[in-house]
């Protein structure tokens, strides 16, 4: 198996630079999250996949990976926000977010507070928020 080739960046959001990985592809976005102590990389082989009918990203939480380790942050709410703002900085108004691990909380969130910025969920043997 062989990994497609994929931009490695920064966006400054929420007050904190995040790192992500860029897949491009075409059609409508596909962002994956990564689960704790996991960083975008982990997608490397799975992500490309995808790249042939989605734009795939994948997003390395805060205090993970090359992503800033703020003190603060760490609540669902914040988690989110970083989301949002992380879609607005690379021009993505509404996507399918696939999240692993803790990253079910922050779908199950994000779609309560965004509902209008989601198409779909997809739960990659995740945790989900039993509120």
């Amino acid at each position: 198996m062989t990994r497609s080739n994929h931009m490695s960046s920064f966006v400054q959001v929420n007050g904190i630079r995040l790192h992500y990985l860029d897949w491009s592809g075409s059609g409508p976005a596909l962002i994956f999250l990564t689960g704790m102590g996991s960083s975008a990389y982990i997608f490397g082989e799975f992500a490309p996949r995808f790249a042939d009918k989605f734009r795939v990203l994948a997003l390395t939480r805060r205090g993970h990976g090359d992503s800033d380790y703020p003190d603060t942050g760490y609540d669902a709410d914040t988690l989110v926000e970083d989301i949002r703002q992380f879609m607005d900085a690379v021009g993505v108004e509404k996507s399918s977010l696939a999240g692993h691990s803790l990253a079910g909380v922050e779908l199950t969130h994000f779609a309560a507070t965004y509902p209008e910025r989601v198409e779909k969920l997809i739960y990659l043997d995740a945790l989900d928020d039993r509120r």
